[in-house]
């Protein structure tokens, strides 16, 4: 068993909370995680969505001026769970 999910880190916890409120009032299933090991040993938050709509979400994000710091797509396996950077993606208003 595998399946893809993809998780949006931020520089500030402000942006995600903005990041679940906007994008759940538009109807997308997005939750709020701690930021996964793979990606940084420092605590923080980060906002998990599904893969399929990372364009439509980077828009919406761009539109409301969440600023989201990078995109990784986790691949979880039976026991492991495979991480890769998919954008480096700085947004500035």
């Amino acid at each position: 068993m595998k399946y893809f999910y993809c998780v949006a880190t931020f520089h500030s916890t402000y942006h995600a909370l903005q990041f679940e409120k906007v994008l759940k009032e538009r109807g997308y299933e997005v939750k709020l995680m701690p930021v996964p090991r793979q990606v940084s040993s420092s605590c923080g938050t980060a906002g998990e969505f599904p893969c399929d709509k990372k364009e439509e979400i980077l828009k919406i994000c761009e539109e409301e001026g969440i600023i989201v710091d990078q995109v990784y797509k986790v691949e979880k396996k039976e026991k492991n769970n495979w991480l890769s950077k998919l954008v480096n993606f700085n947004m500035k208003i």
